[in-house]
């Protein structure tokens, strides 16, 4: 009797879960009587919750096979989950660590087409006028975020977005044609890490680092920006260290593919 109310104790939506995750989890795909032993259901609660899954669409059952597999209806929830998560709450610590590590300004920036737009902003502490602001657009191919999603589209993404670049030069440093662009973007998706060497505005720069979705995609990206004359090497290369880890954790968050 106590075997059987071991067997038989929590919810329901705990037994679901349970049989979802042994079966979305699993290297090969289980038959029901191996669903039933990993997971130390009674046979008639598994056959039933099991039953249930595969009418939502969670869980797809292949006669032939007697295998269970993951369902097609988990791909509609997931993207319904990623369609609604905003990259601002999911970015939020690592913005707030890098400005307590730093002390200078960070910037969370999205691509829309040929330009970045800043979506998010920590203002440094120290005395420092930007050209950016929350809501305000700017070029994609002289600032560190917008090189640094440029630099993961899709071939025929980075086409569209090089078109609507006007490429007028700012600086002495500003990358001035696609040839010269493209070449950074090389550089850029190697190293994750994307720098504005005084490209957009004369005296500052920044170190930035693309975010990925799910598909690899680039969807934002972060960058913290200081004042050249306040930023040594060393210190410019720990803020290329610091935004690149802030970057991956949150691309993890968002469900990519880890990579160095």
């Amino acid at each position: 009797m106590a075997e059987q109310d071991s067997k038989s104790g929590g919810s329901s939506l705990d037994k679901a879960l349970s049989l979802l995750q042994e079966v979305c989890m699993t290297p090969v795909p289980l038959r029901f009587a191996e669903l039933v032993e990993k997971t130390d259901l009674p046979k008639a609660t598994a056959h039933r919750t099991l039953n249930s899954l595969t009418d939502k669409g969670l869980v797809r059952f292949d006669e032939a096979t007697q295998l269970y597999h993951p369902g097609y209806g988990l791909l509609e929830l997931a993207h319904q989950a990623w369609s609604k998560i905003d990259v601002r709450d999911i970015a939020a610590d690592q913005m707030k660590r890098l400005w307590d590590e730093t002390g200078e300004t960070i910037h969370l920036a999205v691509l829309d087409r040929g330009d970045v737009i800043y979506i998010d902003k920590l203002e440094s502490q120290k005395s420092l006028r930007l050209f950016s602001a929350v809501g305000k657009k700017g070029p994609a191919y002289c600032t560190g975020v917008g090189k640094a999603m440029m630099a993961f589209l899709s071939e025929d993404q980075l086409a569209a977005a090089i078109k609507e670049q006007r490429f007028i030069q700012h600086t002495d440093t500003t990358l001035i044609n696609e040839d010269m662009l493209r070449d950074n973007l090389k550089i850029i998706r190697d190293s994750k890490i994307s720098l504005d060497l005084e490209e957009h505005e004369e005296g500052i720069q920044c170190a930035a680092s693309v975010i990925l979705n799910h598909r690899n995609e680039p969807i934002a990206a972060l960058s913290i920006t200081a004042p050249k004359f306040r930023v040594d090497e060393a210190r410019f290369q720990h803020f290329q260290a610091l935004v690149k880890d802030a970057c991956q954790k949150i691309s993890t968050r968002m469900g990519a593919m880890a990579s160095n």
